[in-house]
């Protein structure tokens, strides 16, 4: 009899395991389900992001091509502009002679 009662006890400590096995693997479902909602929002925000970055890197490229075109409006300025002071000295001088 005593060997029954041991068996007993062990069937209802390991019902008893189960029962905590079944509530603990419960609230790891949800936590699993909570980060994959998580993760679906940060994959989300991810990619708003990698488009905003495409977007800033678009606009400094075309910045950098304006600031280009304007320096090159700026050299070309500045030799018509020399010129133009070369050619007004030598008017200047021819009708001084």
């Amino acid at each position: 009899m005593e060997a029954l009662g041991l068996l007993e006890n062990k069937i209802k400590n390991l019902v008893e395991l189960i029962g905590k096995l079944k509530d603990e693997n419960a609230k790891l479902k949800i936590r699993e389900s909570r980060l994959a909602d998580e993760n679906n929002r940060l994959l989300q925000e991810n990619d708003g992001l990698k488009k905003q970055l495409e977007s800033f890197e678009g606009a400094v490229v075309q910045n950098t091509k304006n600031l280009d075109e304007l320096n090159q409006e700026k050299a070309l300025t500045k030799m018509v502009v020399d010129d133009l002071i070369k050619s007004i000295d030598s008017l200047v001088e021819e009708n001084q002679k």
